[in-house]
């Protein structure tokens, strides 16, 4: 695996619109179609909005089919939308999180997750808080970038 930079960031709370998912977490595309689906429905702006999957539990220990995870969007202006099933409101929480950026295919994720927790989080001498739940934010999407050039930013909350 490749040497990453991991860095130490001070996060804001993060309000996000959402849609929950139960499974392996390369399906969770299927949870954004269905969220990206209700905001057209509804004419919510997204432009300049950030996508963000919520990732809450660790796939070497909970089988792929009652992973859970989250697929989400923060929106770049405040929305008056009625919020209803499937989509939620969550909010991450601030604080202290490690960053690392991955570039790639989504494939190369779970090896990135693996190299962050196992050897990246190491070069921080931080701990993680695993009470709260690691995330990715999209930079761009496969209809924006080639594989090779997705970028995906993973964040990892701190005790």
């Amino acid at each position: 695996m490749q040497d990453r930079d991991v860095k130490l960031v001070n996060l804001e709370p993060m309000d996000l619109l959402a849609v929950g998912h139960v499974g392996p977490y390369m399906k969770i595309g299927d949870a954004f179609y269905t969220l990206a689906q209700w905001l057209s429905e509804r004419n919510v702006r997204t432009a300049g909005a950030k996508m963000v999957g919520i990732y809450y539990d660790d796939p070497n220990t909970v089988e792929a089919s009652r992973l859970r995870s989250k697929a989400a969007l923060h929106l770049a202006e405040e929305t008056d939308v009625e919020v209803i099933s499937p989509v939620e409101q969550v909010q991450l929480r601030g604080g202290a999180h490690a960053v690392v950026l991955h570039v790639g295919p989504y494939q190369g994720l779970q090896a990135a997750w693996t190299w962050f927790y196992n050897e990246g989080l190491q070069k921080l001498g931080r701990q993680p808080d695993f009470s709260a739940p690691s995330f990715e934010v999209y930079l761009n999407t496969p209809d924006e970038a080639a594989p090779e050039d997705l970028k995906t930013e993973l964040y990892i909350p701190l005790a």
